[in-house]
């Protein structure tokens, strides 16, 4: 079976452009972890397949995945859980699929990682260190490393997205901050402003990357906000009340100059995003 496209998460950003694709007609093939999981419209769509796999526990991808694609645009992570788990579900599934990326000979290999690798800092481009103060933002980080090993083999974009949110994402800060308010919760986050990105604007700039078929480092990140002025926003869209929330010192946003410059990168307006990812339909 060949496909041109393989995206490995159906879920956030890596959902947003599997929808693009399949609306493109491109031919897609995505993973879902259990067969319960496959949506009922996206069942007899003749230009998409799927296989189901578990990152986490060191899979078999050759058994799966199709014996020939041309882009991969690898969005699965896993954002909390065991340590244990989330350094196999992160660099070493990503290590597994570069070494199946390399066998089949793909063309384009984008990776969504995550501005999180930088730890701290205000406006920080892509120049800035790697400074992961979470044991998710080390993993990206550890993957991150690992790409130098295999730029010979075929260009990797780097996609460093932060603090990513949108219907269908499965985790992540924001996502869990929602999932708090929602469920009218405490909650707790070192962070006090970020700069969120709505997972529907990444997929413009997943797209401009691949055209380019060159290894680069890009950020992708929306304006800065505080944490607190993002959940009171969050609150009044989903028509909960305010919970208790703790926020640290933390300030952590981004500079997408050149993502704006190089892949013409777009930003939803905060509330307009917001009220897309949370409000009832």
């Amino acid at each position: 079976m060949d496909m041109k496209y393989l995206v490995t998460n159906p879920y956030g950003v890596g959902g947003q452009l599997l929808l693009r694709l399949i609306e493109q007609g491109e031919s897609v093939f995505t993973i879902y972890p259990t067969p319960k999981e496959v949506p009922m419209s996206f069942l007899g769509k003749i230009n998409l397949k799927y296989g189901f796999l578990k990152f986490d526990q060191d899979p078999d991808l050759t058994r799966t995945l199709p014996k020939r694609v041309q882009f991969v645009i690898h969005s699965f992570d896993m954002y909390s859980g065991p340590f244990t788990s989330m350094f196999r579900a992160n660099p070493c599934a990503t290590l597994s699929l570069l070494d199946w990326a390399r066998r089949i000979k793909v063309q384009q290999f984008v990776y969504v990682s995550s501005g999180e690798v930088y730890g701290q800092g205000s406006i920080v481009d892509e120049q800035a260190p790697f400074n992961p103060r979470t044991f998710y933002a080390t993993t990206k980080f550890e993957t991150e490393y690992l790409f130098r090993f295999y730029h010979s083999a075929f260009p990797i974009s780097t996609i460093r997205v932060f603090f990513p949110f949108g219907k269908n994402t499965r985790s992540g800060m924001i996502t869990e901050l929602a999932g708090a308010i929602l469920k009218q919760r405490s909650f707790q986050t070192e962070y006090a402003t970020i700069s969120p990105t709505f997972a529907g604007d990444v997929v413009d700039v997943i797209n401009s990357s691949i055209s380019k078929k060159v290894s680069s480092v890009y950020n992708v990140c929306g304006s800065p906000v505080d944490v607190t002025i993002l959940a009171e926003k969050i609150a009044k869209i989903t028509g909960k009340s305010p919970v208790d929330l703790k926020t640290g010192k933390t300030v952590l946003t981004g500079s997408n100059a050149r993502s704006v410059r190089e892949l013409g990168f777009q930003e939803t307006p905060l509330e307009e995003a917001l009220e897309k990812a949370f409000k009832k339909q």
